[in-house]
């Protein structure tokens, strides 16, 4: 039984201790002592001649710490700090409370056929003291270390540790053994959402875990930040990660309910070259990670490829040059006509924006995509709601009756409070009916964002502006759309008419939808158009299910502002 006394974790008294053995140890410890490891050195070095002196014969710690983010497990340590001679029924230790309610016992004994005095008793319970304060600092030490590495949340790497790692990897010429793959968590807000914050961070902590417990050893995970996650895997492991990451499910109780979630990912892969560093690794997988997300394709994994990066630069060109494009005034408004089907006669026309920079057309899919990300597609906007105000003016001015006229906004414009307020103004600016403007806003692809909505229609209602929502049946939610938000035109995606003139074993099913969807808006008491009518045969099929309105090729292209003012005053009518 070893005989204990307990202490706290606090300084120790004033030193009694001034040997020339006693000064060196703790000397070397007070200027050397960055780390555990460092400790351990200094123990070894000179932990003999202190003991001698002090006729120390046994001396040993043993640490049990609870577990924490940082160390899940805990820390554990049984270890004979020094021994010589000894007597083991002389063992008596002193017990410490660490800061984290832990507990860490020194145990020690004098040498063989020794015994203390009291005041030496004494001046051994004082180095155990100054000795338990020198561990504390050394675990404080590497804590901090491990925090600058580490993900405080998974205990995981974080970008740093990553870094850290790779360059280790890159040292020893292994880099380009492995593959760099960056995951962004599918949906993860919805999630966090249903299950909570707590649940959503216990989820993230399980599925680390789990992906971790997938990896061998020398691969790694790291969580850079929120839902993502950046691993290095064997190359010839990597299509059996991607397969393992298809989906992991993970089980949670949620409000005393077990649930499991099916964890998915967008990933973009990189192939690590020989003379690839880890920065270059991690950035070219985020590259292709983006690749994933925006491109529209469809698939939730890529790898890297050249032209990725091309687009990249692309798209960083198109956000530095656009500023002073608008100032400059290198964009112009074309409206493309809109037919009454039934009379084919032009009964409006969308406004559209055409970038003319450096001589060349900029297509819209090159541009309007990117300001789409930034959110400055918004400054676009108002500049062509602006211009359609002035040529509505305009013509009423000089006797010529307009239409119509429909412009686009994003749903960015949500996160703007002012967004009614703005487009009033500018109408009141140039003295515009609302009879004259349709404001068009695309199809929500979920919830967010929902109240704003609602607010904003509201408001378009109070003043008789027109409402319409673009690109219907597309998005993540159609018939949920057509319940809650009380638009006065759907607009039927491109996509739909384009089966029509299809002779495939499934294009009976496809009329049937569409007629389907027309008759519904029109119960509802809405209008309905059809974009990208390009033949007869779509134009007949769709007068005789009632569709109101149509716009497309087959009447009319998109027209630059005097080609439009020709139509305003010509017949009005399509001969098709």
């Amino acid at each position: 039984m070893i005989a204990l006394s307990e202490k706290d974790y606090d300084k120790p008294e004033k030193k009694r201790i001034c040997s020339e053995a006693y000064f060196q140890f703790f000397h070397a410890i007070n200027q050397h002592c960055k780390s555990a490891e460092a400790l351990n050195k200094i123990i070894s070095r000179w932990i003999a001649p202190l003991a001698e002196e002090m006729h120390i014969g046994y001396l040993a710690v043993h640490l049990d710490t609870p577990s924490n983010s940082l160390a899940p497990q805990g820390k554990h340590i049984n270890a004979e700090i020094y021994q010589s001679d000894y007597d083991c029924n002389q063992i008596w230790g002193v017990k410490f409370i660490t800061p984290e309610s832990g507990i860490c016992i020194l145990s020690t004994a004098p040498e063989r056929n020794y015994h203390w005095t009291d005041l030496e008793k004494e001046e051994v319970h004082f180095f155990l003291e100054c000795l338990f304060v020198r561990f504390g600092r050394a675990r404080m030490g590497q804590l901090l270390s491990k925090v600058s590495i580490s993900d405080f949340l998974t205990s995981a790497m974080n970008s740093r540790g990553m870094a850290v790692y790779g360059k280790e990897l890159e040292q020893k010429g292994e880099l380009k053994n492995y593959n760099a793959l960056f995951m962004n968590l599918k949906n993860f807000k919805y999630i966090n959402r249903a299950a909570g914050q707590l649940k959503g961070d216990e989820i993230l902590v399980k599925y680390c875990r789990t992906v971790q417990g997938f990896l061998l050893p020398g691969e790694k995970l790291s969580r850079p930040g929120g839902d993502n996650f950046f691993l290095l895997v064997r190359k010839e492991r990597t299509e059996m990660v991607l397969k393992f990451l298809q989906e992991v499910p993970i089980t949670v109780y949620v409000e005393n309910v077990q649930k499991t979630y099916r964890i998915t990912a967008n990933i973009g892969i990189y192939q690590i070259c020989r003379q690839d560093n880890i920065d270059n690794a991690m950035d070219l997988a985020t590259v292709a990670l983006n690749e994933v997300k925006h491109s529209g394709k469809g698939v939730d994994k890529l790898w890297y490829a050249p032209y990725m990066m091309e687009k990249i630069m692309h798209d960083k060109r198109i956000s530095q040059v656009f500023p002073k494009a608008l100032t400059d005034g290198e964009f112009l408004v074309y409206y493309q006509p809109k037919v009454t089907l039934e009379t084919q006669k032009l009964c409006g026309c969308e406004a559209l924006a055409r970038w003319f920079h450096e001589g060349k057309i900029v297509p819209p899919m090159e541009f309007v995509p990117v300001l789409e990300r930034e959110g400055t597609v918004c400054n676009l906007d108002f500049y062509v709601f602006e211009k359609v105000c002035y040529d509505l003016r305009r013509w009423m001015d000089v006797g010529i009756e307009p239409v119509r006229i429909s412009v686009n906004f994003s749903q960015q414009h949500l996160k703007n409070k002012r967004l009614s307020d703005e487009i009033l103004a500018i109408m009141q600016k140039y003295d515009i009916e609302s009879r004259y403007i349709e404001i068009e806003l695309t199809e929500m692809s979920g919830a967010k964002d929902r109240d704003a909505m609602l607010a904003f229609l509201q408001k378009m209602r109070d003043y008789g502006i027109c409402t319409s929502i673009d690109d219907f049946g597309t998005g993540f939610s159609s018939l949920n759309m057509l319940r809650e938000f009380h638009m006065d035109i759907i607009k039927l995606d491109k996509s739909f008419v384009d089966k029509i003139a299809m002779t495939t074993p499934d294009s009976a099913s496809d009329r049937i939808v569409i007629q389907n969807i027309v008759h519904m808006v029109q119960d509802l008491q809405l209008e309905i158009i059809s974009e990208g009518v390009e033949t007869k045969e779509q134009a007949e099929f769709l007068r005789n299910i009632h569709c109101n309105m149509a716009q497309g090729f087959l009447f009319d292209k998109p027209l630059p502002h005097d080609e439009f003012e020709k139509r305003l005053l010509g017949s009005r009518i399509y001969h098709i």
